[in-house]
Protein backbone atom coordinates (compact mmCIF):
# COMPACT_ATOMS: atom_id res chain seq x y z
CA UNK A 1 0.00 0.00 0.00
CA UNK A 2 1.62 3.29 -0.97
CA UNK A 3 3.30 5.59 1.68
CA UNK A 4 2.36 8.92 2.46
CA UNK A 5 5.65 10.46 2.15
CA UNK A 6 4.87 14.37 1.44
CA UNK A 7 2.30 16.35 2.73
CA UNK A 8 1.65 19.86 1.73
CA UNK A 9 0.10 22.61 3.52
CA UNK A 10 -1.21 25.88 1.91
CA UNK A 11 -1.42 29.05 4.95
CA UNK A 12 -2.48 32.17 5.90
CA UNK A 13 -2.69 33.38 9.42
CA UNK A 14 -6.81 32.35 9.68
CA UNK A 15 -8.40 29.43 11.77
CA UNK A 16 -8.95 27.45 9.52
CA UNK A 17 -5.27 27.17 8.15
CA UNK A 18 -3.98 26.52 11.42
CA UNK A 19 -6.16 23.71 11.42
CA UNK A 20 -5.22 22.03 8.69
CA UNK A 21 -1.54 22.53 9.72
CA UNK A 22 -2.45 21.07 12.91
CA UNK A 23 -4.08 18.09 11.11
CA UNK A 24 -1.06 18.12 8.28
CA UNK A 25 1.38 17.83 11.53
CA UNK A 26 -0.86 14.59 12.97
CA UNK A 27 -0.59 12.87 9.62
CA UNK A 28 3.21 13.40 9.49
CA UNK A 29 3.54 11.94 12.61
CA UNK A 30 1.27 8.79 11.79
CA UNK A 31 3.24 8.29 8.88
CA UNK A 32 6.25 9.66 9.01
CA UNK A 33 5.99 12.38 6.72
CA UNK A 34 7.85 15.48 5.83
CA UNK A 35 5.58 18.55 6.00
CA UNK A 36 5.97 21.30 3.19
CA UNK A 37 4.03 24.53 4.57
CA UNK A 38 3.51 26.91 1.57
CA UNK A 39 2.16 30.64 1.72
CA UNK A 40 0.88 32.44 -1.87
CA UNK A 41 1.71 36.02 -0.95
CA UNK A 42 -1.19 38.82 -2.09
CA UNK A 43 -2.01 42.25 -0.91
CA UNK A 44 -3.41 40.47 2.16
CA UNK A 45 -0.19 38.70 3.26
CA UNK A 46 0.65 39.58 6.88
CA UNK A 47 3.92 40.05 8.34
CA UNK A 48 3.49 36.91 11.00
CA UNK A 49 2.98 34.09 8.84
CA UNK A 50 5.99 32.67 8.92
CA UNK A 51 6.51 33.29 12.56
CA UNK A 52 2.80 31.03 13.15
CA UNK A 53 4.02 28.60 11.35
CA UNK A 54 6.57 28.24 13.18
CA UNK A 55 5.11 28.47 16.57
CA UNK A 56 2.77 25.81 15.35
CA UNK A 57 5.30 23.49 14.23
CA UNK A 58 7.47 23.95 17.23
CA UNK A 59 5.39 23.52 19.82
CA UNK A 60 4.44 20.38 18.21
CA UNK A 61 8.07 19.34 17.37
CA UNK A 62 7.23 19.02 14.13
CA UNK A 63 10.13 20.25 11.43
CA UNK A 64 8.80 21.75 8.46
CA UNK A 65 9.71 23.32 4.94
CA UNK A 66 8.33 26.40 4.00
CA UNK A 67 7.84 27.56 0.54
CA UNK A 68 6.73 31.26 -0.68
CA UNK A 69 5.60 32.00 -3.65
CA UNK A 70 4.15 34.92 -5.82
CA UNK A 71 1.33 34.33 -8.16
CA UNK A 72 -2.32 33.01 -8.84
CA UNK A 73 -2.40 30.94 -5.62
CA UNK A 74 -4.62 27.25 -6.88
CA UNK A 75 -1.90 27.82 -9.44
CA UNK A 76 1.03 28.22 -7.63
CA UNK A 77 -0.66 25.36 -4.85
CA UNK A 78 -0.88 22.87 -8.14
CA UNK A 79 2.52 23.59 -9.33
CA UNK A 80 4.00 22.81 -6.17
CA UNK A 81 2.60 19.84 -5.94
CA UNK A 82 4.02 18.58 -9.06
CA UNK A 83 7.55 19.94 -8.12
CA UNK A 84 7.54 18.39 -4.49
CA UNK A 85 5.82 15.02 -5.29
CA UNK A 86 3.43 15.65 -2.62
CA UNK A 87 0.41 12.72 -1.91
CA UNK A 88 -1.47 14.98 0.09
CA UNK A 89 -2.77 18.36 0.66
CA UNK A 90 -4.98 19.30 3.83
CA UNK A 91 -6.20 23.11 3.14
CA UNK A 92 -8.23 25.42 5.33
CA UNK A 93 -11.53 26.59 3.49
CA UNK A 94 -14.04 28.90 5.18
CA UNK A 95 -17.30 27.58 4.19
CA UNK A 96 -19.65 29.75 1.72
CA UNK A 97 -20.52 33.16 4.42
CA UNK A 98 -16.63 33.08 5.57
CA UNK A 99 -14.11 32.72 2.72
CA UNK A 100 -11.13 34.98 3.54
CA UNK A 101 -9.26 36.69 1.05
CA UNK A 102 -7.33 34.12 0.27
CA UNK A 103 -9.31 31.82 -1.03
CA UNK A 104 -11.79 34.25 -2.53
CA UNK A 105 -12.78 33.38 -6.63
CA UNK A 106 -13.35 29.96 -5.37
CA UNK A 107 -9.71 29.09 -5.15
CA UNK A 108 -9.96 26.40 -2.66
CA UNK A 109 -12.36 24.69 -4.94
CA UNK A 110 -9.96 25.07 -7.50
CA UNK A 111 -7.35 23.29 -5.41
CA UNK A 112 -9.60 20.27 -4.46
CA UNK A 113 -10.82 20.05 -8.25
CA UNK A 114 -7.35 20.63 -10.24
CA UNK A 115 -5.02 18.22 -8.30
CA UNK A 116 -3.60 14.92 -8.62
CA UNK A 117 -3.20 14.00 -5.30
CA UNK A 118 -6.41 13.49 -2.39
CA UNK A 119 -7.22 17.01 -0.67
CA UNK A 120 -8.38 17.25 3.10
CA UNK A 121 -10.03 20.60 3.67
CA UNK A 122 -11.52 21.78 7.10
CA UNK A 123 -13.44 25.19 8.48
CA UNK A 124 -12.35 25.08 12.47
CA UNK A 125 -8.88 25.57 13.90
CA UNK A 126 -8.76 21.43 14.75
CA UNK A 127 -6.25 23.45 17.95
CA UNK A 128 -7.05 20.06 20.11
CA UNK A 129 -6.59 17.26 16.76
CA UNK A 130 -5.79 14.23 18.77
CA UNK A 131 -6.66 12.35 14.92
CA UNK A 132 -9.29 10.80 13.31
CA UNK A 133 -11.79 7.96 15.26
CA UNK A 134 -14.41 7.57 12.65
CA UNK A 135 -14.77 8.19 9.04
CA UNK A 136 -17.81 8.39 7.07
CA UNK A 137 -17.30 6.66 3.93
CA UNK A 138 -20.87 6.95 1.49
CA UNK A 139 -21.83 4.27 -1.12
CA UNK A 140 -23.40 6.84 -3.92
CA UNK A 141 -24.31 4.90 -7.20
CA UNK A 142 -21.98 6.75 -9.15
CA UNK A 143 -19.25 4.52 -11.24
CA UNK A 144 -15.82 5.95 -8.87
CA UNK A 145 -17.68 5.49 -5.39
CA UNK A 146 -15.30 2.54 -4.32
CA UNK A 147 -12.28 4.10 -5.69
CA UNK A 148 -11.44 5.69 -2.51
CA UNK A 149 -11.68 2.73 -0.62
CA UNK A 150 -8.22 2.01 -0.19
CA UNK A 151 -7.40 5.63 0.88
CA UNK A 152 -10.13 5.52 3.69
CA UNK A 153 -8.54 2.10 4.81
CA UNK A 154 -5.06 3.88 4.95
CA UNK A 155 -6.50 6.49 6.95
CA UNK A 156 -8.20 4.30 9.42
CA UNK A 157 -5.34 1.72 9.83
CA UNK A 158 -3.11 5.02 10.68
CA UNK A 159 -5.45 5.97 13.14
CA UNK A 160 -7.00 3.30 14.24
CA UNK A 161 -10.79 4.57 13.41
CA UNK A 162 -13.59 3.32 12.34
CA UNK A 163 -14.82 3.40 9.14
CA UNK A 164 -19.31 4.15 8.80
CA UNK A 165 -20.07 2.70 5.71
CA UNK A 166 -22.34 5.16 4.50
CA UNK A 167 -24.92 4.04 1.88
CA UNK A 168 -27.09 7.36 -0.11
CA UNK A 169 -28.59 8.04 -3.23
CA UNK A 170 -30.90 10.59 -4.10
CA UNK A 171 -33.23 7.91 -5.59
CA UNK A 172 -35.54 5.90 -3.56
CA UNK A 173 -35.79 2.51 -5.33
CA UNK A 174 -35.96 -0.87 -4.24
CA UNK A 175 -33.24 -1.32 -7.28
CA UNK A 176 -30.88 1.23 -5.93
CA UNK A 177 -31.10 -0.12 -2.14
CA UNK A 178 -29.87 -3.68 -3.80
CA UNK A 179 -27.02 -2.19 -5.52
CA UNK A 180 -25.71 -0.13 -2.90
CA UNK A 181 -26.09 -2.86 -0.25
CA UNK A 182 -24.07 -5.05 -3.24
CA UNK A 183 -21.34 -2.32 -2.88
CA UNK A 184 -21.57 -2.12 0.73
CA UNK A 185 -20.60 -5.14 1.45
CA UNK A 186 -17.80 -5.91 -1.09
CA UNK A 187 -16.16 -3.28 0.89
CA UNK A 188 -16.55 -4.19 4.29
CA UNK A 189 -15.19 -7.18 3.85
CA UNK A 190 -12.05 -5.44 1.80
CA UNK A 191 -12.03 -3.05 5.47
CA UNK A 192 -12.41 -6.12 7.30
CA UNK A 193 -9.57 -8.26 5.93
CA UNK A 194 -7.63 -5.00 6.92
CA UNK A 195 -8.74 -5.21 10.37
CA UNK A 196 -10.52 -2.37 10.40
CA UNK A 197 -14.30 -1.70 12.41
CA UNK A 198 -17.21 -0.76 10.44
CA UNK A 199 -20.67 0.19 11.26
CA UNK A 200 -22.81 0.67 8.64
CA UNK A 201 -26.36 2.93 7.90
CA UNK A 202 -27.99 4.20 4.70
CA UNK A 203 -30.73 6.91 3.40
CA UNK A 204 -32.50 7.95 -0.20
CA UNK A 205 -34.27 10.09 -1.65
CA UNK A 206 -33.26 13.05 0.15
CA UNK A 207 -30.25 15.65 -0.73
CA UNK A 208 -26.51 13.44 -0.40
CA UNK A 209 -24.71 16.05 0.47
CA UNK A 210 -26.89 17.10 3.33
CA UNK A 211 -27.43 13.46 4.37
CA UNK A 212 -23.79 12.81 4.53
CA UNK A 213 -23.41 15.84 6.77
CA UNK A 214 -26.44 14.35 8.76
CA UNK A 215 -25.31 10.95 9.56
CA UNK A 216 -21.43 12.26 10.11
CA UNK A 217 -23.13 14.66 12.98
CA UNK A 218 -25.27 11.89 14.13
CA UNK A 219 -22.67 8.91 14.45
CA UNK A 220 -20.23 11.01 15.93
CA UNK A 221 -17.62 10.93 12.67
CA UNK A 222 -14.92 13.11 12.27
CA UNK A 223 -13.92 12.97 8.54
CA UNK A 224 -16.19 12.58 5.34
CA UNK A 225 -14.55 10.71 2.73
CA UNK A 226 -15.90 11.79 -1.22
CA UNK A 227 -14.88 11.40 -4.63
CA UNK A 228 -15.44 14.58 -6.47
CA UNK A 229 -17.11 13.07 -9.34
CA UNK A 230 -19.85 11.84 -6.62
CA UNK A 231 -23.30 12.58 -8.74
CA UNK A 232 -21.37 14.80 -11.18
CA UNK A 233 -22.48 17.50 -13.29
CA UNK A 234 -20.48 18.78 -16.27
CA UNK A 235 -19.21 21.40 -13.92
CA UNK A 236 -15.40 22.07 -14.72
CA UNK A 237 -15.06 21.91 -10.91
CA UNK A 238 -16.85 19.21 -9.19
CA UNK A 239 -19.92 17.44 -8.77
CA UNK A 240 -22.79 19.67 -7.33
CA UNK A 241 -22.96 17.46 -3.99
CA UNK A 242 -19.12 17.34 -3.38
CA UNK A 243 -18.88 20.85 -3.95
CA UNK A 244 -21.52 21.48 -1.30
CA UNK A 245 -20.32 19.21 0.91
CA UNK A 246 -16.75 20.87 0.61
CA UNK A 247 -18.39 24.56 1.03
CA UNK A 248 -20.75 23.88 4.02
CA UNK A 249 -19.38 20.87 6.40
CA UNK A 250 -18.11 21.97 10.04
CA UNK A 251 -16.57 17.91 9.60
CA UNK A 252 -13.39 17.65 7.59
CA UNK A 253 -13.73 16.38 3.90
CA UNK A 254 -11.53 14.39 2.41
CA UNK A 255 -11.97 14.67 -1.23
CA UNK A 256 -10.29 12.62 -4.10
CA UNK A 257 -10.55 12.70 -8.10
CA UNK A 258 -11.12 9.07 -9.74
CA UNK A 259 -7.94 10.23 -11.63
CA UNK A 260 -5.91 10.24 -8.86
CA UNK A 261 -4.79 6.65 -8.68
CA UNK A 262 -1.91 5.95 -6.41
CA UNK A 263 -4.46 4.06 -4.35
CA UNK A 264 -7.29 2.72 -5.68
CA UNK A 265 -9.76 0.53 -4.83
CA UNK A 266 -9.65 -3.24 -5.93
CA UNK A 267 -13.31 -3.73 -6.09
CA UNK A 268 -15.47 -5.32 -8.58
Amino acid sequence: MHTLNNILVPFVVSPSAKGALNTAISFCKVFNAKLHVAHVVTEKTTPDVLETIKEICNSNNMPFSYIERKGVVHKEIIKLEQELNIDLIVIGAYGVTGFQQFWVGSNAFKVVSTSHCPVITLQNENETFSGFHKILLPIDDSDETRQKVNWVAKIAKGFDAEVLIFCVSKIKTEESRIKLARYAAQVENLLKEEGIKTSFDESYGNNIADDCIKFATLHHCDLIAIMTEMESTNSFFMGTYAQQLVSTSPIPVFSMHSRSTKLSANVA
